[in-house]
């Protein structure tokens, strides 16, 4: 039977919300890498400077938290002491910590 333009081969097409099993399978991998590195990402990241930390820390946090529309991006961390850029880190751990945990919980199955 010849390919009709505009007919599918398949009509009922894949199921909404199905997912490609390359892609997921791939996700689920880069997933379970980055649980099992974890602990060693942070202490290379704990042995940057505070700076680094900090942009390293922003450009990741939408990966895992989703995009967060800003309020405002006035913070120039030109004008910011090292000890004012390591507390807004240790703020931004914390609270990323809790989210990753909370969100790690539904990933994570025992055994």
């Amino acid at each position: 039977m010849p390919f009709t333009k505009g007919e599918s081969g398949n009509p009922e097409g894949r199921p909404v919300g199905s997912q490609n099993k390359r892609k997921k399978q791939l996700r689920e991998m880069i997933e379970n890498f980055l649980v099992n590195n974890f602990e060693a990402v942070v202490e290379e990241i704990n042995t940057m400077p505070s700076k680094d930390k900090i942009k390293f820390y922003v450009e990741m946090l939408p990966y895992g938290l989703g995009k967060v529309r800003a309020e405002s991006s006035d913070v120039n961390l030109d004008r910011l002491t090292d000890q004012e850029i390591d507390e807004i880190f240790e703020k931004l751990k914390d609270v990323a910590t809790r989210t990753i945990e909370e969100t790690t919980k539904s990933y994570i199955r025992p055994g």
